[in-house]
């Protein structure tokens, strides 16, 4: 087996994905600010720039730039850490929740009408090989970065 011409076809079939209807959901919010908003409203309602850069795996001038927009969409905010000075904690707002919620039941509508047309063995094996590959990477990372 072609194990590089199948991640060439996997490019491929990501690059198809981008326009469709699930990415059309999220319209009005770019994937960072989506996986920002959702990361903010499940781990606390806070967090520190430098943990949002670890978790997205971005650079820390993209965070800056991420959260001067969500910001200025006044979806978070900034507040300096009382604890540590030179520390900035951000905080999602009543009306980031409301927004991420909203976008995140639809995208969740969507996913769930698309699970329902593969079937239950087709969605269940889905679900088992994105497991699979995501414990994968996280280890293939883990030794990069020990």
């Amino acid at each position: 087996m072609n194990y590089h011409v199948l991640a060439e076809s996997l490019i491929d079939l990501q690059e198809s994905l981008h326009p469709s209807a699930l990415n059309r959901g999220m319209s009005g919010l770019d994937k960072g600010s989506f996986f920002a908003l959702n990361y903010l409203m499940a781990h606390g309602k806070k967090a520190y720039p430098k943990e949002l850069s670890r978790k997205m795996a971005v650079s820390s001038a993209r965070i800056a730039a991420l959260l001067n927009h969500l910001e200025a969409m006044e979806l978070i905010e900034r507040t300096p850490d009382p604890q540590d000075c030179r520390q900035t904690i951000v905080s999602i707002t009543d009306k980031g929740l409301s927004f991420i919620r909203q976008k995140r039941s639809q995208v969740v509508a969507m996913l769930t009408d698309l699970l329902q047309q593969l079937g239950p063995e087709d969605a269940a094996e889905y679900l088992r090989i994105t497991r699979r590959i995501i414990r994968i990477a996280c280890q293939n990372q883990q030794q990069l970065h020990p």
